[in-house]
């Protein structure tokens, strides 16, 4: 029978078994008449799929794709099996229900203050993997957590385990359990080649192409690619090896951290995360939570204990702690936490758990030092309001096989070993094995001798035993090696006590170690030992030096130092040509211990020249001056000239100096060609310290540019034909003003020296070419000429709350319609409401749109307001408060004087009236 009609056949006696198993379970026999509809209906009612009773099927260990649909028998027994199946697959699905039931009521019981989880989108097609990864947060980044209080904590605030916020950090292995949004790779390779990608659904299956479902929720990745390697050999070829299954992206969780932990709530990270992960998220336990008690509990099922010390020891137990949803970890209080110091390798505090004591405590420190006391460990312990020291021998707990009970707050003390050693003899100085030796009883200074091994150099007349007293002083005693080595007298060789120290002495410590130097202008500047022949030349020592450099003087210096008088030295001059042409010269004397023989350089005594340039040259600079150096090199070093340069102007100064002469400074001009040759004095040549300036053509500069912007009719850049060319130059070049120009707004901004806004008048300058405002442009000058305006601004200490709405009140200014040839007072009573209270009529002043600032005169109580011209803004100042003592010093100001100033006001005024009333009408 070909594979398909047989999977046909199948399927259909498949479904004819499950309802007829469904029929006997729920008491449907008087129904005889069953249809492959019926059989889909009633999986479909109770929430199973075909897959799942597929997939208990083979965990039972039955294939289906064995059974002979001919043989009743074998039918009989898949009926018997498939009735158990669709009863465990209910009770599965029920246990689910009541799983998250439980898990939400234990939840909302532990704690309060719960972060909400992000939602997860559906992830069954593979979509909005994006915002799964966004709804992950790291709650610990932003965690500032303390030291760690109690041994184990530290892996949580150090970060020695991170929270992977993306499951593409870290790939999961064999004992992940997959669930509902895991990304699943199937790859083979060989015969038949697949490579596909599959999203585990919410109904906890995937679906390859042209194969039934298989059910994936709840398997380990090892049991599931088991699966999948079966499944897909009914369909594929290829061997075992040729047949990968990778989880390529983990589906997000939601775990509940409760108890001891810094930051607790519900937390969404990717399934990838362990139980240890997870706590990272909430920034492990505080100073008080346990590290040896942590819960992970899982609705239904028995609850697990998380041990940090166990995974410290077995890091590769976290496999086996991977969450599942809503899975909650509570940290509780720790219980018995104990404190040891001293001589272990690792003191810390340290929580025990049941069944450990005093060995386990020092275990988890680390084990004791090698100088670690075991004779008394001491524990001070609170006991009933006290304190008490318990001395506890850990030798005899080891000979007895015991342990000691530690109980929660102990301190354990573990003391290093308070004896120093004392069983040695030390030998020191010349000799070839210096250092501490064991001594025995009866052991002599010979003995000692012999394990450090004398040097050529040690004195055997004399040597010294220094003898440590008990009450730390040091006795010295004097020892005849000879005697000893020769065996001539017995005495010298005492017995050794502890801590004697042995002095040899070396001969060469009695010897002066004199030597001579020689410095300065020679090869190799050295030291060369003094040998007690004394017989080295300044020859010689010239030689050993390595002999002169060219630069050396034909002379030399002798420092010579009275061994008796190191404070005085004398000097001595010594010709080198005649030391090294005769011997036996005087200048080739004998050296001295402590002679210094320096030899000075010729370079010393030479001035350092230069040419100097500057100019029109790219390059301006100093160079050394040298007889062959020429006028041409000089300017080809400096970069050659510039484009401004003047080829026919260069400026020479030299100074004259002369040996008791004052100094002259003299000038020559001379013209080079292209190539920077002297073409006007051929002879001419350069000095030490010239300074040669190359001229800049007169007049010379490039196009200097202002712009001009806003209503003209070509508005743009435009360069200045005239070094002098003034303002309406510009304009007029512009095509002139638009209809549309507001004159009385012009501004120009100038860039030169930073100078900023210019206030001007394009309307005195459009009437008077002559005009101050008729300013003379500079280059990077802006010319802006706005439109038209209409409209003032009036802001300030003004009432406009009485008058206006809220909404344009509380702006703090109000724009208004422009009356021509109105004064600032008349906008504000107008259209402000007057002065506010807090305003001064005195203090008003008006901006004009061209950027000019005018003041409100006064003239005691008569005051004229400004003219305002449309884009203005008006401005009405307050008083500043003035301080206490200013006010109590106005109290007692001199009426008279008040009076007398009053009355001489008022003359003023009324001798200005006649023109004031002139000017407002």
């Amino acid at each position: 029978m070909p594979k398909k009609d047989f999977f046909i056949l199948y399927h259909k006696c498949l479904l004819v078994v499950v309802v007829l198993s469904l029929v006997v379970v729920t008491g449907l026999a008087q129904n005889p008449s069953v249809s492959e509809e019926r059989a889909q209906y009633e999986l479909e009612k109770r929430g199973i799929e075909e897959d799942e009773i597929r997939a208990k099927l083979l965990e039972k260990g039955i294939d289906p794709d064995d059974v002979d649909p001919t043989d009743p028998s074998a039918l009989l027994s898949l009926e018997r099996a498939l009735e158990e199946a669709v009863r465990e697959l209910e009770e599965e699905k029920e246990e689910e229900k009541e799983k998250e039931k439980m898990a939400k009521e234990i939840v909302e019981k532990m704690t309060q203050d719960t972060i909400v989880p992000q939602p997860q989108p559906d992830t069954e097609n593979g979509e909005d993997e994006a915002a799964e990864e966004s709804a992950v947060v790291d709650v610990n980044e932003s965690l500032n957590l303390p030291e760690a209080e109690i041994y184990g904590q530290h892996i949580f605030r150090n970060k020695s385990i991170q929270l992977y916020n993306k499951s593409a950090d870290i790939k999961p292995t064999d004992n992940y359990v997959l669930g509902v949004g895991d990304k699943v790779i199937i790859s083979i390779w060989g015969k038949s080649q697949e490579n596909a990608e599959y999203v585990i659904g919410a109904e906890g299956y995937i679906k390859p192409s042209k194969m039934p479902r298989i059910y994936l929720k709840g398997m380990t990745l090892a049991k599931a690619r088991a699966l999948l390697q079966s499944r897909y050999a009914e369909y594929y070829r290829f061997r075992p090896e040729e047949f990968e299954v990778i989880v390529n992206y983990a589906r997000n969780i939601t775990v509940n951290i409760v108890g001891e932990v810094f930051q607790y709530g519900s937390f969404t990270i990717p399934a990838i995360n362990t139980a240890f992960n997870a706590l990272v998220a909430a920034g492990g336990p505080t100073d008080i939570g346990s590290v040896r008690n942590i819960k992970l509990i899982r609705p239904g099922e028995q609850v697990r204990k998380i041990d940090i010390y166990e995974f410290l020891m077995n890091p590769s137990i976290a496999q086996d702690l991977y969450l599942q949803d809503n899975d909650i970890i509570h940290v509780e209080v720790a219980d018995r936490v104990v404190n040891v110091e001293g001589a272990v390798k690792r003191p810390f505090k340290y929580e025990l758990i049941k069944g450990e004591n005093l060995r386990k405590l020092l275990e988890y420190a680390g084990g004791l030092k090698e100088n670690a006391y075991k004779g008394n460990i001491q524990i001070t312990r609170f006991v009933n309001d006290d304190t008490r020291i318990i001395d506890v021998d850990l030798n005899e707990l080891d000979k007895s096989g015991r342990d000691f009970e530690l109980l929660s707050g102990d301190q354990v003390m573990v003391n290093t070993i308070p004896k120093p050693v004392e069983n040695y003899a030390e030998i020191i100085g010349a000799v070839e094995m210096p250092g501490k030796y064991e001594i025995t009883r009866g052991m002599k200074v010979d003995e000692l001798l012999k394990k450090g091994i004398l040097v050529k150099e040690a004195r055997t007349d004399i040597a010294f035993l220094l003898r440590t007293q008990k009450d730390n002083s040091i006795v010295y005693e004097r020892v005849i090696l000879d005697d000893i080595l020769d065996n001539r007298n017995a005495a010298s060789n005492v017995e050794l006590q502890s801590r004697d120290r042995l002095l040899i002495l070396s001969l060469s410590s009695f010897i002066d170690k004199d030597s001579v130097a020689v410095a300065g202008a020679v090869r190799i500047p050295t030291k060369i030992p003094f040998g007690s022949t004394k017989n080295i030349k300044v020859t010689d020592a010239l030689t050993l030096a390595g002999g002169l450099r060219q630069d050396a003087t034909n002379f030399a210096y002798i420092y010579r130092t009275d061994p008796g008088n190191i404070r005085q030295k004398e000097y001595l001059r010594i010709d080198l040509d005649a030391a090294s042409a005769n011997p036996d010269t005087p200048d080739n004397m004998i050296l001295a211990p402590g002679d210094s023989i320096v030899v000075f350089s010729n370079l010393t005594y030479l001035d350092e020249s230069f040419v100097k340039v500057s100019g029109a040259v790219r390059n301006p600079g100093s160079y050394k001056f040298d007889e062959s150096l020429k006028l041409q090199d000089v300017l080809t070093m400096a970069g050659g000239t510039k484009l401004e340069a003047d080829s026919s102007r260069i400026d020479i100064f030299s100074v004259i100096i002369e040996n008791g002469v004052s100094t002259e400074t003299l000038v020559k001009t001379l013209s080079v060609d292209k190539n920077f040759n002297n073409i006007n004095d051929a002879d001419f040549t350069l000095h030490p310290y010239d300074h040669i300036i190359v001229r800049e053509v007169p007049e010379f500069e490039f196009q200097r540019f202002v712009r001009i912007e806003g209503e003209v009719k070509y508005p743009g850049a435009y360069a200045l034909i005239d070094k002098n060319e003034k303002l309406w130059s510009i304009v007029e070049r512009a095509g002139q003003l638009t209809d549309e120009a507001f004159l009385q707004g012009a501004s120009l901004y100038r860039m030169e020296e930073g100078i900023g806004f210019i206030v001007m008048g394009l309307d005195e300058v459009k009437k008077n070419k002559k005009s101050r405002f008729n300013y003379i442009l500079k280059e990077g000058d802006v010319i802006t000429v706005p439109k038209q305006k209409d409209l003032v601004t009036i802001t300030g200490a003004i009432k406009t709350r009485d008058i206006y709405p809220d909404k344009i009140a509380r702006t703090g200014k109000i724009n208004v319609a422009y009356h021509k040839g109105k004064n600032a007072k008349f906008y504000v009573d107008r259209y402000a409401a007057g002065v506010g209270e807090r305003g001064r009529n005195r203090l008003i002043t008006v901006e004009q749109a061209n950027g000019a600032i005018e003041r409100t005169k006064n003239f005691g109580f008569i005051k004229i307001y400004p003219q305002v011209r449309p884009g203005a803004i008006i401005t009405v100042g307050t008083k500043k408060a003035k301080p206490e003592k200013e006010a109590r010093q106005k109290e007692k100001v001199d009426w008279g004087r008040t009076i007398a100033d009053s009355i001489a006001q008022a003359t003023a005024i009324l001798s200005l009236i006649l023109l004031i009333q002139q000017v407002n009408r």
